[in-house]
């Protein structure tokens, strides 16, 4: 059972969630609060044991290091909807999700395949299939596009269900709403898991509706309202949108058009609502409201801002995805927007101007400059999301840095023939140790660096291994720095072969 498990969750290797629930709800979502941590570390057999024997909270990144996965899922955080319903639409509309309970109470809508799909991919499916179930607004799995493994950046993580398996309220839910036991999950799950044919074959249902021109050019929230319908509840909000995609489509008879909008709705508006809207409309243009229902619920802007009749590139906004921060000194931060991923700098962040540099080189996204008060929420806004990374060890980093310092030094430094020439800004190698002079080292350093100072670089020295050597020569006490060669280990001092004259206080050899 353990390896079919770690197979079908399976993600990222290198690190993974840890979450602690504190027996506390938010008291507007309902949902249960806890702390969440980023781990670093192998994804190991023993982790998935003692997550289904109920030890551990275990959260998988989804996205691998080479940007494929085998799973995504929307996570549905919304306690308002009727599970039972929601599945039996995507049921009527062949999509192959497969949900289950989340630790917070919500659902988890995951698409399992069984070949290699990637991150990107995946996205932009779930995206589409959020968009005409109404989810819009969940949060998507995997969140990146890409991570960058070799700069810290590790992805989120999602907890994954069936935590102390034997008596788990994380459970996958047959159509009829009941929980599936873990004895059945496999052979069920199975149902539902697709290849990667499969996968690119999903289309959004159309229940059989009469395709209009240019259909594939509206907003997909519109897309989503023909198909679907329009509950009576949010019939001018929808009607408001129509009209905005009436007048883009056009501008000389767009009235008609959005009389035939109301008709099309199960209760139409009264007329004299619709002929307000239009005198309305008729003064001015107007955008989209997609921060408003039932647009929100179906949209997907990433896709709108590349159609014809979509939003606006002025009005559109990027999606903050995640935060997470590498507590390096200075912090490391990575930035998830739009799907895509950047690596900033306090510095950066703190200011919107570098902010909107970094997300333009980094990923080609173009950021709308928001008034300081505004951006000042923006900035609290990342706080209180952000997420640390733990398991980093600083000094790892560090000794990397030291041995790629020491390469150069002896790339760039003149090597000497034998331990004597070290007096003439040269290094030696003896026994696999390398041999210099403090002075030859400093100036190496200070070539690169002119505010070094002696202290900071004798610090670094000591700090990685390095030891000082003294030894006489002619009456005359001198040392030299001894450092071992790069993986190599460092030799016994006295088997340096320095010549050893008679100190000082010494009695003379008889």
């Amino acid at each position: 059972m353990l390896d079919k498990f770690k197979e079908l969750f399976c993600g990222l290797d290198v690190a993974y969630g840890e979450y602690y629930l504190n027996g506390e709800r938010d008291h507007k979502t309902g949902k249960e609060k806890g702390r969440a941590t980023t781990k670093r570390g192998p994804v190991t057999n023993e982790l998935f044991q003692r997550h289904l024997n109920g030890e551990i909270n275990l959260g998988i990144i989804p996205i691998r290091s080479d940007n494929m996965c085998t799973w995504g899922c929307i996570d549905v955080d919304k306690y308002d909807i009727d599970f039972k319903n929601l599945i039996k639409e995507f049921r009527k509309k062949n999509y192959p999700l497969v949900p289950y309970r989340s630790k917070s109470g919500g659902l988890h809508l995951f698409l399992h395949t069984s070949e290699l799909v990637s991150a990107s991919d995946m996205i932009d499916k779930l995206h589409e299939l959020a968009a005409d179930l109404g989810l819009s607004g969940c949060e998507i799995f995997p969140k990146q596009r890409k991570i960058m493994v070799h700069k810290n950046d590790l992805g989120n993580w999602l907890n994954i269900p069936y935590q102390q398996a034997a008596r788990t309220t994380r459970h996958a839910i047959y159509d009829n709403g009941m929980g599936v036991p873990i004895s059945e999950f496999f052979d069920w799950v199975q149902k539902y898991r697709i290849n990667l044919k499969q996968f690119h074959g999903i289309v959004i249902a159309s229940d059989g509706f009469p395709v209009e021109e240019e259909f594939d050019q509206f907003p997909p929230c519109l897309q989503a309202l023909i198909r679907n319908g329009c509950t009576d509840g949010f019939r001018n909000n929808a009607l408001t949108g129509f009209a905005t995609l009436a007048k883009k489509r056009n501008p000389e008879g767009w009235q008609k058009e959005v009389w035939e909008r109301n008709e099309g709705f199960t209760q139409p508006l009264p007329a004299r609502e619709v002929q307000a809207l239009i005198t309305q409309y008729e003064k001015k243009d107007y955008q989209y409201k997609c921060t408003d229902a039932p647009l929100k619920n179906h949209c997907n802007s990433a896709i709108c801002k590349t159609l014809k009749y979509g939003i606006d590139g002025v009005d559109y906004m990027p999606t903050i995805d995640s935060f997470q921060v590498l507590k390096t000194k200075p912090p490391i931060y990575f930035l998830t927007i739009d799907k895509k991923t950047v690596e900033l700098t306090g510095k950066q962040l703190n200011q919107q101007q570098l902010l909107s540099e970094q997300l333009f080189d980094q990923a080609d996204i173009v950021w709308q400059k928001v008034k300081d008060k505004e951006y000042r929420v923006f900035l609290n806004k990342l706080k209180a999301m952000q997420q640390p990374i733990e398991g980093y060890d600083e000094s790892n980093e560090a000794e990397e840095e030291f041995k790629d310092t020491m390469i150069q030094f002896t790339q760039e430094t003149q090597q000497a023939d034998n331990a004597s020439q070290v007096e003439a800004e040269m290094w030696f190698l003896h026994e696999k140790v390398i041999v210099f002079k403090y002075r030859t080292f400093e100036k190496f350093i200070k070539k690169n660096d002119k505010s070094a100072k002696k202290f900071e670089i004798i610090s670094m020295l000591k700090k990685n291994g390095c030891t000082k050597y003294d030894y006489y020569d002619k009456l005359k006490l001198k040392y030299v720095w001894l450092c071992r060669k790069i993986d190599e280990p460092i030799i016994e001092r006295s088997n340096i072969a320095f010549k050893r004259q008679q100190a000082p206080f010494e009695k003379p050899n008889s």
